[in-house]
């Protein structure tokens, strides 16, 4: 299982990681991104990729 964390200070809510994870683990909640489903994770890392901020780390527990 993957640990999905998001840096809600680095994190602008621009919504890339939602959009783009085929896991559908983000929502935006209060202009933030916030990992809800993170049993769906793939440890793909697109959203890692996605988001220009460096706010997101996954990590395989």
């Amino acid at each position: 299982m993957w640990q999905v964390t998001v840096d809600k200070e680095k994190c602008t809510g621009c919504n890339e990681c939602v959009e783009n994870c085929p896991g559908e683990v983000y929502e935006l909640i209060k202009e933030k991104a916030t990992p809800v489903n993170m049993g769906e994770c793939h440890g793909c890392f697109t959203c890692v990729d996605s988001c220009d901020e460096d706010a997101i780390t996954v990590e395989d527990e």
